[in-house]
């Protein structure tokens, strides 16, 4: 709010006061107490995550990559979804992607048991497994 200018709309620019109670030691300038609009700009997530207004999405990071120290894949599950469903992370997605392998460990173990194939790599069809053990970890929490 300024107290010594207000804005111009014609010229895009801010003027002094010419109305108000006059500022002592300057006689030229006033002042006021009114209260004028105030306008808000809503960049775009992107921006304000560069410049590091937003809050970003390092201590779900961390506390993701702690629980994969002692944590079994089932659990590194159920901790996502909490993460997701109560705090709102900034980039659920690049936390997925990030900790996927983590925590789809068991799943794979199974496949691989199941397949009697110990040389088998995660892949989209695996992914896709995935998602089915993934989801409902996820609504169970959303519900």
């Amino acid at each position: 709010m300024p107290r010594y200018y207000t804005w111009n709309a014609t010229s895009k620019k801010f003027q002094r006061r010419k109305q108000g109670h006059a500022v002592p030691g300057h006689p030229d300038m006033r002042s006021t107490d009114a209260l004028g609009r105030i306008y808000t700009v809503h960049p775009k997530n992107d921006a304000c995550q560069e410049l590091n207004l937003l809050e970003n999405d390092t201590h779900w990071d961390t506390t993701i990559a702690e629980a994969i120290i002692s944590a079994s894949p089932s659990q590194i599950r159920t901790l996502f979804a909490i993460i997701i469903s109560t705090y709102f992370p900034s980039n659920p997605r690049d936390l997925c992607n990030k900790y996927k392998d983590n925590m789809s460990e068991d799943i794979l173990h199974r496949i691989r048991v199941s397949s009697r194939n110990s040389d088998l790599e995660v892949n989209e069809e695996i992914l896709t497994l995935d998602r089915r053990y993934v989801l409902p970890h996820v609504r169970q929490f959303v519900s």
